[in-house]
């Protein structure tokens, strides 16, 4: 199924390159993006399982996987919110019977096992995204798009250049979770590249120079940065994890009384950029860590 890989891969970075460039030029990504993509991995989550000629129970796999997807993008009302949600704990309740089924069923299939892996990453990657580890929610979906989309991971031509020679250490690593892992390490290059950027400049200041840049306060609502800086108790001192919902504008407006002309900032650079480079990175490459560990 090499056709069926290169289209899992060259769909992912089309519809990642797309997002990209609006979250380049906006710092927004349309949640069509991850419903689009989404939806072209169940479609092709469909055509792997028919060329394998899986047992019918296979498919109904399909159905969790949709609900628990599609919800992420569905303005409902919660559970017990004004009262029993009775049409989604129906729903809910028919996902849980049919997971239940399916490992009774399946349980001790390693293909099953290998397909479970997409409902058990949906949900690690919101806990992920609700504890900050991943931090805009565009990235978040990206991810569990891609999640389905790579159900397995993609072997095609001569690649991935890192063979994996226990099938069973991808379940345990998951390709999604490789994409999140890979896109981690080439966002290092951004503190990297601030430091020589601060060198060549001659602003020379542990850490802030590892985290951003000095910028005139009157460019700073032009670009997409955050100030590093804040006025309390009458001084200027150094904050580099702004407090959520911080007004930016107010925080200008006191720096600039207290007589402050540059500030240090911190870019807000897209991470959909390093996802999609990861996505291809890891495609070639493989996975690394397996290899170590196999």
């Amino acid at each position: 199924m090499e056709w069926l890989d290169i289209s899992r891969v060259a769909i992912a970075v089309a519809v990642l390159v797309f997002a990209s460039y609006s979250d380049w030029k906006t710092r927004m990504a349309s949640d069509l993006n991850w419903v689009f993509l989404g939806c072209a991995g169940i479609i092709m989550l469909f055509i792997e399982m028919a060329a394998l000629g899986v047992q019918w129970q296979y498919y109904l796999l399909l159905f969790p996987i949709a609900v628990l997807f599609l919800d992420l993008f569905w303005e409902r009302r919660g559970l017990m919110e004004n009262g029993p949600n009775i049409p989604i704990i129906a729903l809910y309740s028919l996902v849980i019977i049919t997971l239940a089924y399916l490992f009774l069923t399946l349980g001790e299939q390693q293909l099953f096992i290998q397909y479970l892996t997409v409902p058990v990453m949906f949900v690690l990657l919101i806990l992920m995204y609700q504890f900050d580890i991943i931090k805009g929610g565009a990235d978040a979906k990206a991810l569990i798009a891609l999640t389905l989309v790579f159900a397995s991971y993609p072997v095609f031509l001569q690649f991935p250049l890192i063979e994996i020679s226990n099938p069973m250490l991808t379940v345990a690593f998951p390709f999604s979770l490789l994409i999140l892992f890979n896109a981690a390490l080439l966002s290092l290059i951004v503190p990297i590249g601030l430091l020589f950027l601060n060198v060549s400049r001659r602003d020379i200041k542990v850490p802030a120079m590892f985290f951003g840049y000095k910028v005139s306060i009157e460019d700073v609502k032009r670009t997409f940065v955050s100030p590093m800086q804040r006025v309390e108790e009458g001084q200027v001192r150094f904050r580099y994890i702004p407090k959520e919902g911080e007004d930016f504008d107010k925080v200008l407006e006191q720096l600039a009384n207290a007589g402050e002309k540059t500030i240090w900032v911190t870019p807000k650079l897209p991470f959909l950029l390093f996802i999609t480079v990861s996505v291809l990175l890891s495609a070639v490459v493989g996975n690394l860590v397996l290899l170590l560990i196999g």
